[in-house]
């Protein structure tokens, strides 16, 4: 399953037509495995078929030959399902330090959307409210090393209402009042109610948790991409706290 910023480019951009604000080069696949043996063979399968490399650092990190020859592209492989072990964590052997929150992939993976990127290949991509949950997760796992996260989501906000939605909006009892009118912040709202549909009850929790612990920090995160706009502040705390009202 794509999924991270890639995936958004892909669902926003690309089918949706939006433009999206921060660019990426990075690719990110979710892939579920029962165990470590499992995700190694699968590692192995790639090297050995000439077109990745390992990084020989970052542990869940190969890089794809491009066109010009070179291995220039990052591509992640983020492991999740029986291999965490019923736990939302799963830990790098061998030394077992190296650590990923993976809360929310087996929910994510189950409402993912077909894209078909070439005629016959289709890939499972994480549609854009289970793309939401896991940015809300990643970015409580390493957000204070880096925002990136937090600034996704706000794009996510920001787009939902055109990305496919806005009939929804006037359609679903409640959410364009509860945006008071506004299309974009009822955007934010369906959103909320998408994530609810999506998640599992343990994955809600979390997801509240989050948000109402690390509010100011994270709404503060949001912000900084957009400080150039006016009464962004205000804007995106009262949107958080939309969203925040539609998960509970």
């Amino acid at each position: 399953m794509l999924v991270g910023a890639t995936a958004r480019d892909v669902l926003l951009t690309h089918v949706f037509g939006l433009e999206v604000r921060r660019a990426t080069h990075d690719v990110d696949f979710a892939v579920a495995v029962k165990d470590w043996d499992q995700f190694e063979a699968l590692r192995t399968r790639l090297i050995t078929s000439g077109t990745f490399k390992d990084d020989g650092r970052a542990k869940q990190r190969l890089y794809y030959k491009g066109e010009s020859g070179e291995y220039d592209y990052p591509i992640d492989l983020v492991p999740f399902g029986e291999i965490s072990k019923g736990s939302d964590e799963v830990a790098w052997p061998p030394d077992l330090k190296t650590i990923m929150n993976v809360a929310g992939y087996e929910d994510v993976l189950a409402a993912a959307e077909s894209v078909e990127f070439a005629p016959g290949f289709v890939q499972k991509v994480v549609s854009i409210a289970g793309l939401a949950i896991l940015k809300i997760v990643a970015w409580s796992d390493r957000g204070r090393e880096n925002p990136k996260d937090a600034q996704d989501l706000i794009v996510i906000m920001d787009s939902y209402a055109y990305a496919g939605n806005f009939d929804r909006i006037y359609d679903v009892d409640g959410v364009i009042e509860a945006g008071d009118n506004d299309p974009d912040a009822a955007g934010v709202y369906l959103l909320g109610l998408d994530i609810r549909q999506v998640a599992s009850a343990n994955t809600l929790n979390v997801l509240t948790q989050i948000i109402e612990r690390d509010f100011d920090r994270l709404s503060t995160e949001m912000v900084k991409p957009l400080r150039y706009l006016e009464n962004v502040e205000e804007r995106v705390t009262s949107r958080l706290r939309l969203l925040q009202r539609a998960l509970t």
